[in-house]
């Protein structure tokens, strides 16, 4: 007989939720590995592919999150299942 860990996966993904529940686990990470201050400026915009897209409200943010993209890949990475995230695209928040 088949556990919860086994089933609910497959049921999510019929439910076409799967992308969803995969980006609010990035968004759980995200949150946790910005720091408080840049939290309050940049948010997880889309996952697209292996690219996850951060929308900024200042260049300058954008500039400090692309200086520390690599141990933002591998906390998200680490998390996440399936599919890893490749690179963090910046886009500017209006």
């Amino acid at each position: 007989m088949e556990g919860i860990e086994q089933i609910l996966p497959r049921v999510v993904r019929k439910m076409g939720g799967s992308q969803q529940v995969r980006q609010v686990r990035v968004e759980a990470v995200f949150k946790q590995v910005c720091g408080e201050y840049l939290r309050e400026h940049a948010r997880v915009a889309a996952i697209q592919g292996g690219t996850l897209v951060v929308a900024c409200a200042h260049p300058a943010i954008s500039h400090q999150l692309q200086m520390e993209s690599v141990r933002v890949l591998e906390a998200v990475n680490r998390d996440l299942q399936g599919r890893p995230i490749k690179r963090i695209r910046f886009i500017t928040e209006t």
